[in-house]
C-alpha cells in the first residue's frame, strides 16, 4: 500500500503508528497518554510535539518494540534498546540526529517512571556546514534546468523569502482569487493559522505579507496550468505545491510537500545549473538570495527602510510597527516592486523564445524522455530557427494516434511494481487498480505508428 489511513485522511504517518487521536492528546497506548500529559503541562507546541512523536514512531518502526512494551521492560533491556536505536544513526554520521532522539527517548522513559537508565549521549558539535548562497541569476538559472513545479518553487521562495515551512503550508485557496486574476504581483498572508496545515510555518507568531514577483506569478501560473491538465481540478484545500513522489493521488492532493524534497530538489537544480559547490545549496539559501536584493536597494537609486526589509523577511518587530506595515500591505508592495530583481539567466529575447518553445511542448503532454532530447539540443543551438531546424526530425520520427477498435479504443495494460510506477505516470500511464503485494495495474492508449521507424 502506498499510505496509511490516517494519511489519506490528511494525517502524519506517525498517528497510526502511535494510535493518537485525531487532535495528537490521547493515544491508544497509555505509556504515551501519559507523554503526552506532560508535554501539554510544560506547554510545548504542536511542532515540538511533532518531532516528540516522530522519534518514537520511528522507534516503534524500526525495532518492532511498541510504547508500552518498552517501558515494562527492565532497565537494562529498555536501555539496551534505546542506545542500539540511538547507535545506528551515529554511526550513519548522524551524531545530531542520535542526541536528539536520545533525549526525547529519555524524556519519554522519564515520565513513565523509567528515570535511570544511564543513557548515554552523543558528541555531535561540529563546525558551522559551509553554505553557498546563490546569486539571483544563478537562481534563474537554476530554475530554467527544472521541471515547471521545481521552477515554479524556486521562483517564489526566491521573491518571497519565504521559509521552508511556510510555502509548503500554502494552500491553493490562499491564493486562487489572486491567480485567476490578471495581477503580475501576488501577495502572501503569513498568520499563526498556517500552523494548523504544517507546525513550523509561522515562526514566533510573527503576523506579515510578503509577495510573489512578476517571474514567480508566471511561473506558478504556468505550473498550475499544467497540473490541472495532468491531475483535473485543483480544490482550494490541496496544497499550492502537490507532491511527484510515489504517493497515491488522495495524499498527494490532502498532505503538503515535504520538507526533504524542497532540499532535495534545491541541490538538483543547482548540479545541473552548473554551480560548483551544489551540495552547499539549501532551501534556506534562497531566503538568504531574497535578503541579498532587498539590500541591494532599489531600482532607480535609493534603499529600502530597514524596517521594511525586516518585516518583508518575516521578523519580529517592535508591537508598534509591525500593525502598520499589515495594514499598509499596497504601499509595502510599491516599494517591493521596486526592487532589482534581475533578469531571466541568458539576457536575450532568442533564449526567452527557445524556452517559450520547450514551454509550450511540456504543456502539451510531450513525454519526458523527449523533454530530454529537446532539452539537450537546446544547448546546442542558438536560433529558435536553428532549434526548430533540429527538432524537425525528432518530432515527425513518430507520429502517432490513437487504435481503435470498432470506433472504440484500445488500451496496453501493463502489471508493475509500486517503486517502477513514477516513470510510468510520466509517460500517461493510469493507474486502473492496486493488487496485492504492492503491484499495480496500469494502462495507456494504444497508439501506432504511421511514419518513420526509430532510428
Amino acid at each position: 500500500m502506498w499510505s496509511s489511513v490516517s494519511e489519506l485522511a490528511g494525517q502524519p504517518w506517525f498517528v497510526d503508528v502511535l494510535g493518537l487521536a485525531a487532535d495528537w492528546d490521547s493515544s491508544r497506548f497509555s505509556s504515551v497518554g501519559k507523554w503526552i500529559r506532560a508535554i501539554r503541562r510544560r506547554g510545548d507546541s504542536r511542532a515540538t510535539k511533532q518531532s516528540y512523536f516522530k522519534c518514537l514512531a520511528t522507534f516503534v518502526r524500526e525495532t518492532g518494540i511498541d510504547p508500552d512494551k518498552l517501558v515494562s521492560l527492565s532497565p537494562e533491556k529498555a536501555r539496551e534498546a534505546i542506545q542500539d536505536f540511538c547507535d545506528r544513526y551515529n554511526n550513519r554520521g548522524k551524531p545530531r540526529t542520535a542526541h536528539i532522539y536520545v533525549n526525547y527517548l529519555r524524556s519519554f522513559m522519564k515520565h513513565n517512571g523509567k528515570k535511570d537508565l544511564e543513557l548515554e549521549d552523543y558528541s555531535w558539535r561540529r563546525s558551522k556546514k559551509p553554505e553557498r548562497v546563490p546569486t539571483k541569476n544563478e537562481v534563474y538559472r537554476m530554475a530554467e534546468v527544472s521541471d515547471l513545479r521545481d521552477r515554479a518553487i524556486m521562483l517564489c521562495a526566491f521573491q518571497s523569502g519565504l521559509r521552508n515551512a511556510t510555502l509548503r503550508a500554502l494552500t491553493y485557496d490562499d491564493l486562487r482569487d489572486q491567480i485567476e486574476s490578471d495581477r503580475e504581483i501576488l501577495s502572501i498572508h503569513v498568520a499563526p493559522q498556517l500552523k494548523e496545515r504544517v507546525p513550523e510555518a509561522c515562526k514566533e507568531n510573527a503576523e506579515y505579507f510578503t509577495f510573489f514577483g512578476k517571474k514567480a506569478s508566471e511561473a506558478l501560473r504556468l505550473y498550475l496550468a499544467e497540473r490541472k491538465r495532468r491531475y483535473g481540478e485543483i480544490k482550494d484545500d490541496e496544497p499550492l505545491f502537490r507532491s511527484h513522489s510515489n504517493v497515491a493521488d488522495a495524499v498527494a492532493r490532502s498532505q503538503p510537500i515535504t520538507e526533504d524534497a524542497l532540499q532535495r530538489l534545491v541541490k538538483k537544480a543547482a548540479r545541473k545549473a552548473g554551480i560548483k559547490e551544489w551540495r552547499d545549496v539549501r532551501f534556506h539559501s534562497l531566503r538568504k538570495t531574497f535578503r541579498s536584493v532587498l539590500d541591494a536597494g532599489l531600482m532607480g537609486g535609493g534603499q529600502m527602510a530597514e524596517d521594511d526589509k525586516e518585516y518583508l523577511m518575516g521578523h519580529v518587530l517592535p508591537s508598534q510597527k509591525a500593525p502598520y506595515h499589515t495594514a499598509n500591505v499596497q504601499v509595502l508592495q510599491e516599494r517591493y516592486s521596486k526592487l532589482d530583481w534581475g533578469g531571466e539567466p541568458s539576457l536575450t529575447m532568442e533564449h526567452a523564445r527557445k524556452r517559450a518553445i520547450i514551454d509550450y511542448a511540456r504543456l502539451q503532454g510531450v513525454s519526458e524522455e523527449k523533454l530530454r532530447e529537446i532539452e539537450k539540443i537546446d544547448l546546442m543551438t542558438t536560433t529558435v530557427e536553428d532549434l526548430m531546424k533540429r527538432l524537425k526530425p525528432l518530432l515527425e520520427r513518430k507520429s502517432r494516434r490513437p487504435q481503435t477498435n470498432g470506433g472504440m479504443p484500445t488500451y496496453e495494460t501493463r502489471i508493475v511494481l509500486e517503486d517502477e510506477l513514477v516513470p510510468y505516470l510520466n509517460e500517461g500511464w493510469d493507474i486502473i487498480k492496486e493488487l496485492n503485494s504492492g503491484r499495480i495495474v496500469i494502462r495507456r492508449m494504444s497508439e501506432i505508428t504511421d511514419g518513420l521507424e526509430e532510428a
